[in-house]
């Protein structure tokens, strides 16, 4: 089907336990980000080829998956699975939808243009030489590399966009060094991802008092300084704005968290009206959760309306699953599945 070497479904079996380590065993961080595509070769081929994953798997979407998706039957969608080798967690799937009218989710955006998800992020081990790879593969940043500090890190960023808009940010760590990623050969898992939105005060509202996430790193973004930034404001406007970051995570650990910003003097267009099944880009992101049902009721009780209710679906590699989703104030999906079977 695809120009690239099959490879099999994981073999390792695992218990449930690899999703609920360092928490209350609820909900544990993305296990994956799924990526709508117009071209699975050539996608593909750059996850592969130039960041060095790996396939699990590849197949086909289900009815299941077309209803919670809610797209209609004559759609098909095609499917691959990859993720970096040696990691059971912060996997990639691409999705084709084939038989059906697309549009990008962040067509023409900018970095301050807020709705759906605006990247995911990988680690790196040099940012020069992997910024120039980069570019050669064709796809391009919105500033160059740029290190800076936050807290105790000091790192090296680049935003890079490739084909149908897909952002993905690049990060070096200089130090404190990196625990956890000794394997990793050219990029590393997929360990956050982030969202501009419209206003940080409702999207604080409904990570942590809806969704019962934590907060993991913020701050109020009001001392810039003027000079070159990641986000490609213009040195002569960058001082004179403000941008309150947060950071929140579902669990204890660090890893599967998501990102969100809101660049406050900078208003463009919102792309949130787009950001869904079958368009383009970034569509959402997945979560383990032990118990689906008990944890939706928990978010209705909570004044959370569910997006699209509770399936039983067949997601490759992980068997079948309790899958339901919501959508944030800026209409990031998110979807929490719990997985019924302990072979990945």
């Amino acid at each position: 089907m695809f120009n690239y070497q099959k490879t099999q479904r994981l073999k390792n079996t695992v218990t449930h336990n690899m999703f609920f380590t360092g928490n209350d065993g609820s909900l544990k961080g993305f296990q994956e980000a799924v990526i709508s595509v117009s071209n699975m070769e050539k996608t593909l081929d750059f996850f592969q080829r130039v960041c060095g994953w790996k396939v699990i798997t590849e197949g086909s979407g289900s009815a299941a998956l077309k209803s919670l998706w809610q797209v209609g039957s004559e759609v098909d969608i095609t499917e691959v699975v990859l993720h970096n080798e040696g990691d059971k967690e912060g996997f990639l799937r691409l999705v084709q939808f084939h038989n059906v009218e697309q549009e990008r989710i962040r067509s023409g955006a900018s970095a301050w243009d807020a709705g759906g998800i605006f990247d995911i992020n990988m680690r790196i081990h040099d940012m020069d030489s992997w910024y120039r790879l980069c570019q050669d593969e064709g796809w391009h940043g919105y500033a160059d590399p740029l290190r800076y500090t936050f807290g105790p890190f000091d790192v090296s960023e680049v935003l890079m966009k490739g084909p149908d808009g897909i952002t993905v940010a690049f990060m070096q760590r200089f130090s404190p060094p990196l625990e956890g990623y000794d394997h990793m050969k050219t990029t590393s898992r997929i360990f956050n991802s982030s969202m501009i939105v419209s206003d940080i005060e409702v999207s604080r509202k409904f990570y942590e008092e809806q969704l019962g996430f934590k907060m993991n790193f913020q701050t109020a973004g009001d001392q810039r300084i003027g000079t070159d930034n990641v986000l490609g404001f213009p040195q002569n406007t960058n001082k004179n704005i403000t941008v309150p970051i947060d950071i929140v995570k579902p669990s204890e650990d660090n890893f599967g968290t998501i990102e969100y910003l809101e660049p406050k003097e900078f208003k463009g267009k919102n792309c949130a009206a787009f950001a869904h099944p079958p368009n383009l880009g970034i569509l959402m992101l997945r979560f383990p959760v032990r118990d689906a049902e008990a944890y939706a009721e928990e978010l209705i009780s909570r004044g959370l309306a569910i997006h699209s209710g509770i399936v039983e679906v067949d997601i490759a590699p992980y068997g079948m699953a309790k899958v339901f989703s919501v959508r944030s104030p800026d209409c990031v999906c998110l979807e929490f599945m719990q997985l019924k079977t302990d072979t990945i």
